[in-house]
């Protein structure tokens, strides 16, 4: 797929520098693919190329990252694809599990559909639709571990004000640090923090897990239901600490406070599972493969 062209449509706020799907442009642009970039701060603005472009650029891919509905974007994408079915579609259905029922059109007409919800896919793969399972991940331009000494914060986040937020602001005061983060903000953040806390209220996998972890955190969640997955990708008192309700989060804060080991034990291995498995090189890499290998008989979830 080198020698022809992938046509990448997505939503990018001009104000910030980084934003998710334009690091991933910049890595599948170093990984060799010839990229035509449509970098859109409306997303009613998203265009698939023309008949003339295709011809012209060679076109053989276009890849959509877009969460929400637009019903002008899955007006298109139907004609687009009976007009050029050979063009290989794929759709990533970001926020996906909360977002699933907006994102029907865009799984049907896809050859390839990306959700980082493990039970999302299942229910595509149900309707017979070509989905993989394909986690969020951290972007090494932006999480990565730089600070290997002492950390001033004890437990921070950038969720905003979700369950429990208030509550620790309560229970630990300076100790707890929940701040909005922009761009390359969240490289120094994550780097001087000791455990990032997050809480998934969709039960999804936040992409935070992944980027805190790569920077170096202790990763503190809620509990997942087991279909998630979460726990194949993470282990409880190894890889991550979980919890299920208030009484539990305040008993996992407390060991923690006497452990520092601890601590640390678990921010390596987190660490080193990221590194392994959940960058954006290996998103790329996996993307790659599964256009690469379109039409043959391997429809397995693509994150193992």
């Amino acid at each position: 797929m080198i020698n022809n062209a992938w046509y990448f449509i997505y939503h990018h706020n001009p104000k910030e520098k980084w934003s998710l799907p334009r690091g991933f442009a910049e890595e599948l642009e170093k990984q060799k693919i010839y990229l035509i970039r449509k970098e859109v701060s409306d997303p009613n603005l998203m265009e698939l190329p023309s008949e003339k472009e295709i011809r012209i650029k060679k076109i053989k891919v276009v890849l959509i990252f877009y969460a929400g509905y637009n019903e002008k974007l899955n007006n298109n994408l139907i004609n687009f694809k009976k007009d050029f079915p050979n063009i290989i579609l794929i759709n990533e259905l970001g926020d996906e599990p909360q977002t699933r029922k907006l994102n029907y059109i865009r799984a049907a007409v896809s050859d390839i559909s990306l959700t980082p919800d493990y039970e999302c896919y299942k229910y595509w793969k149900e309707k017979n639709f070509n989905c993989y399972w394909f986690t969020h991940w951290a972007d090494s331009k932006v999480f990565y571990l730089r600070n290997q000494g002492e950390r001033k914060f004890f437990i921070g986040t950038s969720m905003g004000n979700r369950k429990y937020s208030f509550f620790l602001k309560l229970l630990l005061g300076k100790f707890f640090i929940n701040r909005k983060l922009f761009d390359y903000e969240n490289t120094d953040f994550y780097n001087n923090t000791k455990i990032s806390f997050q809480y998934a209220r969709w039960s999804e996998i936040t992409r935070r897990i992944f980027e805190s972890g790569a920077c170096g955190c202790c990763i503190l969640t809620n509990k997942l239901p087991e279909g998630k997955m979460l726990e194949k990708i993470f282990t409880h008192n190894e890889s991550i600490i979980f919890y299920s309700n208030i009484f539990s989060l305040i008993k996992q804060i407390f060991l923690l406070l006497k452990d520092k080991k601890k601590i640390k034990r678990i921010s390596k291995n987190s660490y080193f599972i990221i590194k392994n498995n959940h960058t954006v090189e290996k998103r790329v890499d996996t993307l790659i493969r599964l256009v690469n290998e379109f039409n043959t008989e391997d429809k397995a979830p693509a994150c193992q």
